[in-house]
């Protein structure tokens, strides 16, 4: 029995924890190779880097690491770094976004003189790099190559044709296709094929109904209601006599939505299954509220600051702060964080019992689904929510509506009570389960 993910993404994550904290611990796979995947995961690339002989072992590069030539500049702040070469930008240092603030280079991005990137170096959490990606001059991705610690090329893609060369015990092999691929990866890897647990109608569906291998399998369907079966999806219920599976939607609504569609014959392959989650602590309805930032746009602070004296707001964010937002100093119910350090934001987790997902641009330091994992309420509004998957759609306003905002927040800090109702529903709403019902479903 394996596990068979597709992308390395917050779903999948959230999949894996969940299997795990119900007692399912058989291997996992991921098809896409990051560098930092979640420990105790392998890919096929980390398989035959490994079988060549690379060492995965060793500490991720800082940014100030990464080589350059002599008198080349690297500068870095908390969000990227960048390579100068006499005040002229060659490279973006992109961070490992799995692990806070540690500034652990995850891709460098090499760009030409006309500023188009042309190579991106991949690196590891064992600090080398393990994969080059060259780009044509529109910004298309022409071939990828895999590489030992030692730099020897050990796998090469033509993202052109999809075509894969392995360099495997001596020999040279060629594949079509990824599922190809994954296919003789997965039997060279010893893997016991019985059962297969994927989440993707795409290459990990495939790799299953192709293998030629008797089994029962499992879909895990994370993603929204549709409004007719999937094509592959009905393969898999009506096509399929080697290998019959399942469905297990990890959305209720989308649950729902199958139910209606699915045959009166199907009705037993289909199943609702949620998620399980590791909360950190319990809410306590402090007047504490946090707001995590990488700019000064932040809808309507002014008005929520004034009007709401008695809740505090920690605004931290991972660089300098502008004059705009270091003015909000002045008020006693603001504290301000700026180049806030991974200490203060571990206290910071702790000490809210609020989230306000209030900032434009970019979320940063994951903190929406941070904050859900400490159980603080999550309130904001439409326009600049980061996620709906972590709160309750009723503590989400339009910005033109912010008074709303601003009277629910009062009546929560009138009513402490209150708090700890909407934070169960929260969890609610996102799919939350139990262990019990895991084993009810799996088996």
């Amino acid at each position: 029995m394996i596990n068979l993910f597709e992308r390395d993404t917050e779903d999948s994550r959230l999949l894996l924890t969940s299997l795990r904290q119900a007692g399912y611990d058989h291997p996992t796979v991921f098809l896409e190779e990051t560098g930092y995947l979640p420990q105790g995961v392998t890919s096929p690339y980390a398989f035959f880097l490994a079988q060549a002989g690379a060492k995965l072992a060793g500490k991720p590069l800082f940014f100030n690491q990464v080589p350059v030539p002599a008198y080349w500049e690297i500068k870095g702040s908390l969000s990227q770094a960048e390579v100068a070469n006499h005040n002229q930008r060659v490279a973006t240092i992109s961070y490992d976004q799995t692990r806070g603030q540690e500034r652990l280079v995850a891709k460098v991005a090499w760009q030409d003189a006309n500023g188009k990137v042309r190579l991106v170096d991949y690196y590891n959490q064992y600090g080398w790099c393990f994969k080059h990606s060259y780009y044509d001059e529109t910004g298309r991705e022409l071939r990828a190559t895999y590489q030992t610690d030692q730099g020897v090329e050990v796998i090469s893609e033509d993202k052109l044709t999809q075509t894969i060369s392995l360099t495997y015990h001596k020999q040279q092999y060629f594949f079509k296709n990824l599922v190809d691929f994954t296919s003789f990866f997965l039997k060279e890897a010893g893997y016991k094929l019985d059962q297969i647990w994927y989440n993707s109608l795409s290459t990990p569906m495939f790799v299953a109904t192709r293998l030629g291998v008797t089994g029962a399998d499992i879909l895990f369907w994370q993603e929204g209601k549709r409004d007719e079966v999937p094509g592959n999806m009905d393969y898999l219920l009506h096509s399929n006599p080697q290998r019959p599976t399942r469905i297990c939607v990890t959305d209720k609504e989308a649950y729902a939505g199958f139910a209606d569609l699915f045959s009166p014959a199907d009705q037993d392959s289909l199943a609702y299954i949620g998620y399980l989650y590791n909360y950190r602590r319990e809410n306590q309805a402090r007047k504490q509220a946090l707001i995590m930032t990488n700019s000064d746009q932040i809808a309507h602070l002014q008005e929520l600051v004034e009007q709401l004296p008695n809740l505090t707001f920690h605004i931290a964010a991972l660089t300098e702060m502008s004059p705009k937002l270091m003015a909000f100093a002045a008020y006693d119910n603001v504290k301000l964080y700026p180049n806030v350090n991974p200490k203060q934001v571990s206290q910071l987790w702790q000490l809210a019992d609020y989230y306000l997902d209030i900032n434009y641009q970019d979320e940063i330091l994951r903190a929406t689904k941070q904050a859900f994992l400490n159980q603080m309420l999550i309130l904001g509004f439409n326009e600049t929510s980061h996620t709906n998957k972590f709160g309750l759609a009723e503590n989400r306003f339009p910005v033109a509506a912010y008074q709303d905002l601003i009277a629910k927040l009062d009546q929560l800090l009138a009513h402490d009570e209150e708090v700890s109702k909407e934070v169960c529903l929260q969890k609610q709403a996102a799919e939350q389960t139990s262990v019990a019902h895991y084993h009810e479903v799996l088996g």
